[in-house]
């Protein structure tokens, strides 16, 4: 004789199994609201790996899109509220000058230092104690097309007050022309010998890969002050997956204050190894006078 509970039976083990099943599936599929869409100018497949792991690890379905700033102006320009993406980090002061007059959620011209300094190879002879010396003892060249006018607008600052007194004004006309005086073409034996000003992910990235011996030195006449370049990192207006990208912007601070791996795949340097002199904006406004 057959039991009257067996279909009931049948439907509790068919409504489990279909809970469980969609549970599954919904674990296995990325939630639509944990979408992230990341513009950039300049990432390294070993960044962009960086910044994959951290959002999978915070189950982030994050997107990294390649764009050039004037690409990304336009897109906003045309699309203030939905350009595409959500997030935007741009690689150094003259990257993001083409973005001035666009506004965003959130803004942070200065959220990581990109320390510039002199890229060199250890010599009984050679001594480079801060930047002064390629102006005055060695011959250099540029490493990237990045460092020179951003030092030269740190220079700028640094004597702003050279329009008032007389020998300032000379010290620093002096100081500019010895750079220029000694600055040579940037060609393969530089890569090898040369002293090159660069920024500190240039000589990581590019030149220790060329010398393993080369070493790297910001110094200045103070202790614990440096010049840099900066990345920006910035989210659109009213964007959709603002929540998302503020928990983003979390992860990265939190690696770029804690995580020296972090901090040397991008090139950057620790908060506190760097004394803030002009600001971001300021430098900005002055980039390339």
């Amino acid at each position: 004789m057959k039991s009257k509970n067996l279909p009931v039976r049948n439907l509790l083990f068919i409504f489990l199994f279909l809970r469980l099943t969609s549970c599954a599936i919904e674990e296995a599929q990325p939630h639509a609201e944990n979408q992230l869409t990341v513009a950039q100018n300049f990432m390294t497949n070993a960044q962009k790996q960086v910044l994959f792991k951290m959002a999978k690890r915070r189950n982030l379905n994050l997107t990294i899109i390649e764009l050039n700033p004037q690409q990304i102006r336009k897109a906003l320009q045309k699309q203030p509220w939905e350009p595409g993406f959500d997030v935007v980090i741009l690689d150094g002061l003259q990257a993001q000058k083409a973005l001035t007059g666009i506004d965003f959620q959130f803004h942070q011209a200065n959220f990581a230092a990109i320390p510039i300094g002199v890229s060199y190879v250890p010599d009984s002879v050679v001594k480079v104690r801060h930047f002064r010396d390629l102006s005055r003892h060695y011959l250099w060249s540029a490493a990237d097309n990045q460092a020179q006018p951003i030092l030269n607008a740190q220079l700028n600052y640094a004597y702003r007050a050279r329009e008032n007194k007389q020998q300032l004004n000379k010290t620093y006309k002096t100081l500019l022309r010895g750079f220029k005086d000694h600055q040579l073409a940037f060609d393969k034996y530089q890569l090898l010998h040369t002293l090159l000003l660069c920024r500190y992910d240039t000589h990581l990235h590019v030149l220790k890969k060329a010398a393993k011996k080369r070493r790297f030195t910001f110094a200045l006449d103070q202790n614990h002050k440096c010049y840099a370049d900066y990345m920006s990192l910035s989210i659109i207006e009213q964007s959709a997956n603002y929540h998302n990208a503020q928990q983003f912007k979390r992860y990265l601070t939190f690696m770029r204050d804690n995580n020296a791996a972090f901090r040397e795949v991008f090139g950057i340097a620790a908060k506190q190894d760097i004394k803030i002199q002009p600001t971001a904006s300021w430098l900005l406004q002055n980039l390339e006078k």
